[in-house]
């Protein structure tokens, strides 16, 4: 997929204005930074739950008991994802 087209004109901080003769194409660093985010706060996350389990402090998730629990859960974790990927959306207009 083309991230940009070729034939884009830019301006360089020295004033002068070039066109891309090719067409650029890989994942925008705005995905790329996301997800190492997520993979890094996942690590880290499960070093610490892992680290507290022999504690006295230790944390054990509520079992959910209902459907309507599960699914508040489920529609949490779509709301989250979605608001990240608009998030990413809206880092292609600056």
């Amino acid at each position: 997929s083309v991230t940009v087209p070729k034939g884009h004109s830019y301006t360089m901080t020295n004033g002068t204005v070039g066109v891309l003769d090719v067409d650029l194409t890989g994942c925008p660093a705005g995905f790329a930074l996301t997800a190492m985010q997520q993979v890094i706060s996942f690590i880290v996350f499960m070093i610490f739950f892992s680290v507290a389990y022999f504690t006295p402090y230790r944390y054990m998730p509520k079992k959910l008991n209902s459907w309507f629990e599960v699914m508040c859960v489920i529609i949490f974790g779509c709301v989250f994802a979605l608001n990240i990927a608009l998030n990413n959306f809206s880092l292609g207009y600056i």
